[in-house]
């Protein structure tokens, strides 16, 4: 057994190791029977010295049948190679124990070596961890089962917000005025936006935390589909730091981005011009996120009032940029820009 870097023990167990007259022995001897764990000293060959009641109670021997033994008759592996962790004065190691009656638990070793009258000898106090191996495992298996529920909560979402995308499409391509089938569109851009996340979150390893950056890629390029906008005309550029955000701070910030890029797509670029759509998000040194979306197309119109606005679609970008708790700032010179700064709360 390996004994380097243990700390002094206690009283009780330099007392168990030492030569003492039989009045402290005996209060020595009391002290480690009253001990609920076991306590086990060896000494330099590993032979068992001290085995309290504790001890017989957890192993099923008795003091006759144990002492002189060696240690390794109780334990699976040998604690020396057993993988430690220091804690204080002591070394913990959790390993496999074996009964009498051949059964095996789980248990919690802590060590120390303690050096008297030209001896060294090493006590063990052992613990029975098989109610705390235990519940741990119901936890984890706990926090399995919730995961998978979330995460079929998750498709099951997605899969009911594709139908109603797919229903807006059905309905869309009944309806004979054009700005009534745009209005289809857009909806059904706006549900799909909120699917994507839903998709996001059950494909992803956490149920919780979404990676914002791939989420962003995944719906401009199905919002460039979507308005039939080949890359060669409007070309999309990206710069995402990776920033992972909850579904609270998500879904508004998804459908900012959704208005956004579909405003750009529709607007910025009439009668066939080329250019450029671009997003970027930041996380900042203050822990915010700061999100750009911005084109250099023809701008916004004179007449449009950002703040007393009639469109809906940048309605919406303010009320969703209050429910997000972010500042908003519009530019509109070469191009529009709108910047939004925000809690990356993940």
């Amino acid at each position: 057994m390996n004994y380097s870097g243990f700390g002094l023990f206690s009283y009780s167990a330099i007392a168990a190791a030492e030569s003492l007259n039989s009045a402290e022995h005996l209060v020595s001897s009391k002290i480690l029977d009253s001990a609920y764990d076991a306590i086990i000293s060896v000494d330099r060959q590993e032979r068992i010295v001290v085995f309290n009641q504790g001890a017989e109670r957890m192993f099923g021997y008795t003091v006759e049948e144990i002492m002189g033994k060696p240690l390794d008759s109780l334990f699976l592996e040998h604690l020396g190679e057993a993988p430690l962790r220091h804690v204080g004065d002591f070394a913990v190691s959790e390993t496999r124990a074996r009964r009498k009656d051949g059964t095996e638990f789980p248990a919690e070793a802590s060590m120390s070596k303690v050096n008297g009258n030209g001896k060294t000898v090493c006590t063990l106090i052992i613990r029975d961890a098989t109610d705390r191996v235990l519940a741990r495992e119901t936890l984890k298996r706990s926090l399995r089962e919730k995961d998978a529920l979330l995460k079929a909560i998750h498709h099951r979402v997605k899969n009911n917000l594709q139908v109603v995308s797919s229903l807006l499409g059905l309905q869309s391509r009944v309806v004979a005025e054009p700005e009534l089938r745009k209005m289809f569109q857009e909806s059904q851009d706006r549900v799909h936006s909120m699917a994507l996340l839903h998709e996001s979150l059950y494909q992803s390893q956490s149920s919780s935390r979404i990676d914002f950056p791939s989420y962003v890629r995944q719906l401009s390029t199905h919002l460039f589909q979507s308005y039939g906008v080949s890359a060669e005309r409007i070309r999309l550029r990206t710069d995402l730091d990776e920033i992972y955000l909850n579904l609270d701070a998500a879904v508004p910030c998804g459908l900012i981005i959704n208005e956004l890029v579909s405003n750009s797509l529709k607007y910025a670029f009439p009668d066939g011009r080329k250019g450029e759509v671009r997003i970027e998000l930041r996380r900042c040194s203050d822990g915010t996120a700061r999100l750009v979306v911005s084109d250099n197309g023809v701008g916004l119109r004179a007449d449009v009032d950002w703040v007393d606005t009639t469109s809906l679609g940048l309605r919406l970008v303010r009320t969703l940029a209050e429910q997000l708790g972010a500042r908003i700032e519009l530019r509109s010179s070469a191009g529009t820009e709108v910047q939004l700064a925000f809690a990356a709360a993940a």
